[in-house]
């Protein structure tokens, strides 16, 4: 219960920036974040340094915005998008995959009504959670590939790289498919 009540805090905290008002509400934000980290017992270079990797996301929406709000505007939707980055960090930080799927079982135990598994929503989020870093690994590896056979990683190569890396996907797919048979999920 503890897990769902931080998930929702977490869920209503990230929402609210964005309906508050530009102006000391956003350092409170800031300030929080800061604080939530210390409390947390996080280290702050590394959510500084995953932060900042979504920089490009931020930069991005900032100039669409420029382009279709003021300057201003776009400037505030930046830095509240960047405290939102920074506290999903923060939390992502704090929480294991398991236990954020256990959250999100509880949560979704109302489903039970309209006869719905709640557990197979816990194992497709684990999984999904756990293939992340495998992706990320995997288009790398294929990044790598691209380059030790100078091929250019572009728009104009995108179809020789998205099959090398649907084909790897496709292949751990089915390697997950296998182990939950062999293990008896999903048998009646």
């Amino acid at each position: 219960m503890k897990n769902v009540i931080k998930f929702l805090l977490f869920i209503a905290y990230s929402t609210s920036i964005f309906f508050l008002p530009n102006n000391v509400f956003i350092l409170l934000f800031a300030l929080f974040n800061l604080f939530v980290m210390i409390i947390s017992k996080v280290k702050i270079k590394k959510v500084i340094r995953m932060s900042l990797q979504v920089l490009p996301f931020i930069i991005f929406t900032f100039v669409i915005n420029c382009l279709l709000d003021t300057l201003i505007n776009s400037i505030w939707i930046g830095v509240k998008l960047l405290i939102v980055c920074n506290i999903t960090v923060i939390y992502s930080q704090t929480i294991d995959v398991l236990t954020l799927a256990e959250t999100i079982k509880a949560l979704c135990s109302p489903l039970k009504l309209f006869k719905i598994n709640t557990d197979e929503i816990k194992v497709m989020v684990c999984i999904s959670l756990s293939m992340l870093p495998i992706l990320k690994k995997d288009l790398f590896e294929v990044k790598e590939a691209c380059i030790a056979k100078n091929i250019t990683f572009n728009v104009k190569n995108m179809k020789i790289i998205l099959s090398k890396f649907f084909l790897s996907l496709l292949s751990r797919v089915n390697q997950i498919e296998e182990s939950l048979i062999a293990k008896g999920y999903g048998s009646e």
